[in-house]
């Protein structure tokens, strides 16, 4: 700690990147590890190329660095998994002298860089943040988003949100602007699984064309197929004239499968073939029509369990699965509620011609204590109504008509749940009558100023 350089004001902040180290030696993995840690870079290091990919799957990893040489493998079949599987994930080679000309040749190929052992830990150091800083100013140029049901935003610096999980997400978005494969969204009801689909198309090269959105659950078992592939006329009881399909409305643009595991095997199966064969059939036709189109698909059903039960076909999963988002709970990311609740009042009141200028300091408070189980589209919801009934120009607890939380079971919630949830309504009422001053709140707590600076920030609990 002793040889440490004073902070500098100016450095770039990258505690919400995410760098994978790969390295199989021990030694240097853990002073990789460490120097990268103690420049507050967020990194995950392994020693081989199976717990590679693993930590890859989660989807949390944003510049990957890899020896060429691993015990179960080679940093280039890493790379190769990464340019077909997680797109756009830089990838640094680090290599011995003999080994050169396979990192040269990767390079060539795409790869980030590469560094020849051995070498300084500071020009380590200095070739990771010049490409984290590369990555940060990738930012994404977007329109306008959204219809009656979306988050309307320019999409840039963590406009999807605060947390380190959304932003992670529009870098991924970014990356993906020049790729045509399938993208599988998987997340809870509410989330914002259509507001991230909206993203990746209207940040992608078919911009211009259609955005077509299909809910297959509340689609008929018995329509589906000619509402997703059209019909000829008279290909069946009632089909007075041919009828166009979602898909072929969706030429050069995207549709977005949402709720696909509700869709049948028989349809699955007519789904695989199309995403193979890059054609349709309509009902009761016999010529095939070539397909210009992404597909990107939501589910909030766990399809592992799906794959076990045999409800859902693999090979349609991985047809699907070509590039997987996983948006979180809302009461997971914390630090997006009141910076979406902000959003939220803004629109909201500009789209009723409300007075209404925002939320007041204890209205954020009580929002932020809330644990949404109906995740963006609860909290779109309170403020809206919030929006509706407010006399003033700023919302106050009552308007959000919040129900007593005090009658929770919580035989129903785990002990590590329960606990939390109690410390954070202790710290958000410490706040509250302490004026918000830190110091008061923390006596009145009976802790130190720094721990519950540390809880607050583990909460998502602002000042």
């Amino acid at each position: 700690m002793q040889n440490k350089p004073e902070p500098d004001s100016a450095k770039d902040d990258f505690s919400d990147f995410c760098v994978l180290l790969v390295e199989d030696d021990e030694i240097m993995r853990l002073s990789l590890e460490d120097r990268l840690r103690l420049e507050s870079i967020p990194v995950h290091a392994v020693g081989d190329l199976s717990s590679a990919r693993k930590e890859l799957e989660k989807g949390e990893i944003d510049l990957v660095i890899t020896d060429i040489r691993l015990p179960d493998g080679t940093g280039i079949e890493l790379f190769s998994d990464i340019s077909i599987r997680f797109p756009g994930i830089p990838v640094i080679l680090m290599t011995a002298f003999g080994d050169i000309s396979d990192a040269v040749s990767l390079v060539q190929a795409g790869a980030l860089d590469y560094l020849t052992k051995p070498f300084k830990i500071g020009e380590f150091i200095s070739k990771v943040e010049l490409h984290l800083s590369r990555i940060a100013d990738a930012q994404l140029t977007l329109d306008t988003i959204g219809n009656d049901n979306d988050v309307s935003f320019k999409a840039g610096s963590g406009h999807l949100g605060k947390s380190p999980a959304m932003r992670r997400i529009e870098r991924l978005v970014a990356r993906l602007r020049e790729s045509d494969s399938s993208v599988l969204i998987t997340g809870e009801s509410g989330v914002g699984k259509e507001v991230v689909a909206n993203l990746i198309h209207n940040n992608s090269l078919r911009k211009q064309g259609p955005m077509v959105r299909v809910n297959c659950a509340a689609l008929s078992p018995t329509l589906i197929e000619s509402e997703l592939f059209g019909h000829e006329k008279g290909a069946f009881t009632g089909a007075a004239r041919q009828r166009i399909g979602r898909f072929e409305q969706a030429q050069g643009g995207t549709i977005f499968l949402d709720e696909i595991a509700e869709v049948s095997p028989e349809i699955q199966v007519k789904l695989l073939r199309v995403l193979q064969e890059r054609e349709i059939e309509r009902v009761g036709g016999f010529e095939p029509i070539p397909l210009d189109v992404r597909v990107i698909a939501a589910t909030q059903v766990d399809l592992d369990e799906s794959l076990n039960s045999h409800e859902f076909r693999p090979d349609l999963y991985w047809r699907l699965n070509v590039i997987h988002v996983h948006v979180p709970l809302l009461q997971e990311r914390r630090e997006d509620i009141v910076y979406l609740a902000r959003l939220f009042v803004t629109e909201q009141a500009a789209k009723s011609g409300s007075k209404v200028l925002g939320l007041s300091r204890e209205a954020e408070l009580q929002l932020q204590s809330m644990p949404f189980p109906g995740n963006v589209r609860e909290l779109r919801n309170i403020i809206e109504r919030a929006v509706a009934l407010c006399d003033a120009p700023w919302i106050s607890p009552s308007e959000l008509l919040i129900q007593d939380d005090d009658n929770h079971d919580i035989c129903t919630m785990t002990l590590k749940k329960s606990i939390e949830e109690t410390e954070q309504k202790a710290i958000f009422k410490a706040l509250g009558e302490n004026d918000h001053k830190i110091n008061h709140a923390a006596e009145a707590l009976g802790i130190s100023r720094k721990n519950l600076w540390e809880k607050m920030k583990r909460y998502g609990i602002e000042k």
